[in-house]
């Protein structure tokens, strides 16, 4: 069983990273003649579509090569277990990453056209997949080699004229059972699963061969989401944190509510949530999730998808929503400073902004309104007693060490290793670390206290640097030379030209507030130094193998975090190229 669940989340996990990239370009929502929202419940607590076609093998021929290969050991592992079910799970998993070795074999093996669209949603807590299929005969084909190959054969089930697979993983003689369902209508393929607390309507909902109560189409939420955060509709995500915490509070209140319900019932365990489907819960746990409802992920230009095949290049944004006006002012006064090189051509950046003076008081400000409300469910005021013991107050002195600081940044620019000798060494170093605030020599100067080696240090306050190898002892072997020097509100330790060229650049930047949290790695000038180094210490074909998959990933991300309007922001931007033609990646 374990393997079984091993298996399951990695297929899962492919499915998943699979429809994230699954983003397009600016047009319509899906046309009304296709229907595919109509048969999605009004009340899902979570939802990813791709509602437009999408240039999947312009997308897979970009990123091939960056697809996570699972070790071998771990297939013959599902290969030889005595379960023809785990075995079941073992192909599909093999097939899927060999499928993934170029773009033609994974349209292929399981039937995909060049442009496809994509579901994903649940019905109650069952889980739907849904998406485009080209050839039929090739899904069928894909279920039919692992069942040839685990001896794990599906039974035939019909709903009106559809005929669909049932796999059953699970039939016990008290009645209980887990299936997985596979079926195709209408160019849809449906993957989802079917347990004994569904009934038959649920199941033909599930299969989209009959429509919810009520239907994401006729709901009109995904275009509030839209037009409330400035997205394109032809990508949207969210996860309603009001349907769960109604999941959790009330017996009948949607989908998951009642299935939960059931399963209770069944097992028991009613009072496992007796606690919490009180009156006083209901009310108070539901304005909490009135205040942040959803979580919600989409694009905002259509310039933010940019699909080729030798070139792909995705930004998209996350924001948890908020209505708390008072935990959103003390969230905005907090964002501090992010500088401006993060955002350059780098190896590396990360970047943390906060405004140390005005951290103290909005830490207090958010503590207040958590303890502010009297509640009468037990949880949330079990919630209050704990939060009673840690009083932020106590950020007052540290507060009061870091006065004026606005954040801290770091970037390498470039760097080299030499193999040449019995163990690498690092031959070039490009970099800088900052700390920026109203008066960065005060707290040098503060710093001094906890550093004795910094004591006899004075930075000069004309920009001048000082060469910390002079009054450090820095090894031979690093190779480097750092400076240390105040350029306008910035503290700069560098090394290198690249490192000093960013240093005189900070002189003229005033430490503003615009951001919470930056992140950048360029993956090729990451692991160019880095490969011949695991390769040399590795001193395995094998391993050399698996290796010659980085040498390839000509790959940069970026990550974000900041307020915005409706709540806390997350914006992702992923830009890869393919390998140049020519080259073979070993797989």
């Amino acid at each position: 069983m374990r393997n079984l669940i091993i298996a399951g989340a990695v297929v899962a996990a492919g499915a998943v990273g699979y429809l994230v990239s699954q983003q397009g370009g600016e047009t319509s929502v899906m046309q009304p003649a296709d229907h595919p929202l109509a048969y999605v419940p009004a009340d899902t607590v979570f939802f990813s579509g791709q509602l437009e076609p999408y240039p999947v093998k312009d997308y897979l021929q970009s990123v091939t090569y960056t697809q996570t290969q699972v070790p071998d050991d771990f297939l013959e592992e599902l290969d030889d277990d005595p379960n023809p079910k785990n075995r079941f799970i073992g192909s599909l998993v093999r097939s899927y990453f060999e499928a993934s070795r170029s773009a033609e074999s994974f349209l292929n093996t399981f039937g995909l056209p060049e442009q496809m669209r994509m579901l994903v949603y649940a019905v109650g807590f069952i889980p739907v997949l849904r998406y485009e299929v080209a050839d039929e005969t090739r899904l069928w084909a894909l279920l039919d080699k692992a069942e040839q190959e685990s001896g794990f054969t599906h039974q035939t089930r019909s709903i009106g004229e559809l005929n669909y697979r049932v796999y059953p993983f699970e039939n016990s003689d008290n009645g209980e059972k887990f299936e997985l369902l596979v079926a195709f209508h209408e160019g849809w393929a449906t993957w989802s699963f079917n347990t004994h607390l569904n009934d038959a309507q649920t199941e033909a909902v599930v299969l989209a061969q009959s429509k919810p109560k009520a239907s994401l189409e006729q709901s009109g939420t995904l275009d509030e989401i839209a037009k409330n955060h400035g997205f394109i509709k032809t990508s949207l995500s969210y996860l309603d944190h009001q349907g769960v915490v109604t999941a959790l509070t009330t017996e009948k209140g949607n989908a998951l509510a009642q299935m939960l319900t059931q399963v209770l019932e069944r097992e028991g365990k009613t009072d496992d949530f007796a606690e919490l489907r009180t009156p006083e819960c209901q009310t108070e746990m539901g304005a909490i999730a009135a205040n942040w409802p959803r979580t919600v992920l989409g694009f905002r230009d259509s310039k933010d998808i940019q699909i080729s095949a030798e070139r792909s290049y995705m930004k998209m944004s996350m924001v948890v929503e908020s209505h708390n006006q008072t935990v959103l002012d003390a969230l905005n006064a907090v964002q501090g400073y992010l500088p401006d090189y993060l955002n350059g051509d780098q190896v590396f950046s990360m970047g943390f902004g906060i405004d140390a003076n005005k951290l103290s008081s909005s830490m207090s400000s958010i503590w207040s309104n958590m303890l502010e409300p009297v509640y009468q469910c037990k949880p949330l005021m079990e919630m209050q007693e704990g939060l009673k013991a840690s009083n932020p107050a106590a950020l007052a002195m540290f507060t009061g060490m870091a006065q004026g600081v606005k954040g801290i940044g770091m970037g390498v620019q470039s760097f080299a290793l030499n193999l040449n000798g019995p163990e690498p060494q690092l031959d070039d170093l490009q970099g800088v670390i900052t700390l920026s605030a109203d008066q960065p020599e005060v707290i040098f100067n503060m710093a001094k206290a906890f550093a004795p080696p910094l004591a006899g240090i004075q930075v000069p306050n004309d920009g001048s640097a000082v060469d910390l190898a002079t009054v450090m002892p820095i090894p031979p072997e690093l190779n480097i030379r750092p400076m240390l020097a105040v350029k306008g509100k910035h503290l700069v330790i560098y090394n290198g030209e690249k490192g000093a060229a960013i240093a005189d650049q900070l002189a003229d930047e005033e430490p503003i507030s615009n951001g919470i949290l930056g992140l950048s790695i360029d993956y090729k000038k990451l692991l160019a130094p880095l490969v011949p180094v695991l390769e040399q210490a590795a001193a395995d074909p094998a391993v050399t193998e698996q290796l010659e998959v980085l040498k390839h990933m000509d790959m940069r991300i970026k990550m974000a975090m900041d307020m915005n309007p409706q709540g806390i922001q997350l914006t992702s931007e992923a830009d890869i190229k393919a390998a140049p033609k020519g080259e073979t990646v070993s797989r």
